[in-house]
């Protein structure tokens, strides 16, 4: 799929916008990544339905971006009137907060999950209230809203070992293509009440399939993650200055919070929802990723599975993921690590083969390789260290397939051609 090179807008937004288009394979849909920082993304599907262009949004914007968002969608051929649906993956105001401005100028069916309910019903605890920012929820009474219900008789969708409830039916786009809406399952610690994400076939064909169809791949497919699969995409930019003001305003909600004796508890980004991510992360061979915040990535099970950083290798054996790293190295340790080690170089080259068997040429699956040595960068403090172990970690095992003369030539083949790129 042939990507755009995007648009900048800078310090007229009071931030910056990057704006990518593509027409998705085998249709005549158009896609729009617009990627806000500070501010979540939003994404746009746009396609002839009825004689007329219409479109579908992911997540509605920031609402700092209230008086630039109008302008930027016409500059981009995206007439607001012409929206037909708002696909909201959580209640954050940097992805619902303009739903109103938008549903108001297009009558658009805004799509939630069933949780969504209660902050339109102004539900929400005292703590979320202050971070609103006297923005009203309630107000989206006022509009077509539709709570999607999980689908009865019909079989949950099965990533990476998890089951993720389906919400409502399939949207059709047209040209075959669809939407299937999943509800992330349920969690002691969720990010919030009410996340959805949104996977996207051009297929139309959403299940798992080991031999495509039509010409369409398993990296043809996109998932829409909200802040599920890694909240920022690794090229997230993050400005220190800009976050100044959401830092001071967190800080004066922990104060506030513990002066009314009911502290926050202090649990990282990480630890939400971890089971729902660690699922995504490992279930899928291939898949392109759209992150809540930062640019798409491609997802594999490759990388969990084929690149193991030393935190990836103290959790196999029981430890905790920021335990001593030294522990790896002791006499008792030391054959375990070189087992799970082997274990990854046989898992990394199965991979390999089964990218083949679907179609991938040597010239596609190192392309596909030089992606995701790419896009093992950004992060900060421990996730940046694991990024750079596995980008290691990758050349490391090119070098091993290179120099294998037992093994497969497509596979020595891959491992050269993608050397000379990394």
């Amino acid at each position: 799929m042939k990507r755009e090179k995007c648009l900048v807008y800078g310090r007229e937004l009071h931030g910056h916008c990057r704006i990518m288009k593509e027409r998705l394979k085998g249709t005549d849909i158009d896609l729009r990544d617009f990627v806000f920082s500070p501010g979540g993304n939003v994404y746009v599907f746009s396609y002839e339905k009825e004689g007329s262009r219409r479109h579908t949004f992911i997540d509605s914007g920031d609402r700092r971006y209230r008086d630039k968002m109008f302008p930027l969608l016409m500059e981009n051929g995206i007439d607001p009137a012409d929206i037909e649906r708002i696909i909201i993956t959580h209640r954050h105001l940097d992805h619902c907060g303009l739903t109103e401005m938008l549903a108001r100028e297009s009558g658009a069916k805004i799509v939630v999950h069933p949780g969504y309910r209660d902050f339109v019903e102004g539900n929400v605890r005292e703590e979320e209230r202050w971070w609103l920012r006297g923005f009203d929820p309630t107000r989206l009474k006022h509009y077509d809203i539709e709570y999607l219900a999980p689908q009865r008789g019909v079989e949950m969708r099965n990533i990476g070992g998890i089951d993720f409830p389906p919400l409502g039916g399939t949207f059709d786009l047209g040209e075959g293509a669809r939407l299937e809406i999943l509800a992330c399952p349920e969690s002691d610690n969720k990010h919030t009440d009410d996340q959805l994400i949104v996977l996207y076939s051009p297929s139309g064909q959403l299940r798992d399939r080991a031999i495509t169809a039509n010409g369409f791949r398993p990296a043809d497919d996109v998932i829409f993650a909200g802040d599920l699969w890694l909240m920022q995409g690794p090229f997230y930019e993050s400005s220190p200055i800009r976050n100044i003001p959401h830092a001071l305003r967190f800080m004066r909600y922990r104060i506030r919070s513990r002066m009314s004796g009911y502290p926050i508890p202090r649990v990282s980004i990480r630890e939400q929802d971890e089971a729902a991510k660690e699922a995504l992360k490992t279930g899928f061979n291939l898949i392109r990723v759209k992150p809540g915040h930062g640019d798409e990535f491609l997802g594999s099970r490759i990388i969990p599975k084929g690149l193991l950083a030393n935190r990836d290798l103290l959790v196999k054996l029981g430890y905790a993921i920021n335990g001593d790293e030294s522990i790896l190295k002791k006499n008792d340790n030391e054959s375990k690590v070189e087992a799970l080690k082997e274990k990854a170089y046989l898992t990394f080259t199965e991979e390999l083969l089964t990218w083949g068997k679907w179609g991938y040429n040597a010239e596609e699956i190192s392309g596909l390789l030089v992606r995701i040595h790419r896009e093992q960068r950004g992060g900060r403090g421990s996730i940046k260290k694991d990024r750079k172990e596995r980008r290691a970690l990758l050349r490391a095992t090119l070098v091993r397939l290179r120099d294998d003369m037992d093994g497969p030539d497509k596979l020595r083949r891959i491992a050269e051609l993608t050397l000379l790129q990394i």
